[in-house]
């Protein structure tokens, strides 16, 4: 009986298997954080609407009150220029873990390629040596036969 076919790289293959899987969850992280820097942003772009509004809902505003509305106002939009440069630097990880992540599944395809080439191989030639028995034994028998 042949014994099963054994990869001598497994411990690699196993290996590169767990680094895609931490590119995977390493991706998925920073398109979370994406996903929320877009809606603190959305947030944060209806509170200007809404500052707006307020502020064109009434003609008479005190000097006082105007004055801290449009302060307000100017720290919300500054409050959404940070949040802006701040998903971008969000959607530069988010591109940079999806090519580690596609790096690293090219690395594990190959291995499990050649996994797969070597398995191929190795049933192949066993194959071969089993049926190299089996003629040997028909030689045989047939060369008893004819005594």
């Amino acid at each position: 009986m042949a014994k099963p076919f054994e990869f001598q790289l497994e411990h690699v293959l196993h290996y590169r298997r767990q680094q895609e899987e931490q590119a995977r969850l390493e991706l998925a992280q920073a398109q979370n954080a994406y996903q929320a820097q877009i809606r603190v942003l959305d947030g944060l772009r209806q509170k200007v609407q809404q500052a707006e509004k307020h502020l064109k809902s009434q003609d008479n505003w005190p000097s006082e009150e105007l004055w801290l509305w449009t302060i307000f106002r100017e720290r919300l939009l500054q409050d959404i220029d940070d949040n802006e440069l701040q998903l971008q630097r969000l959607a530069t990880r988010v591109a940079a873990c999806r090519t580690v992540l596609v790096q690293r599944s090219k690395e594990l395809k190959v291995l499990e390629r050649l996994k797969t080439k070597q398995a191929v191989e190795y049933y192949a030639q066993q194959k071969r040596e089993e049926q190299k028995q089996l003629d040997e034994m028909a030689s045989l028998r047939h060369q008893y036969k004819g005594i």
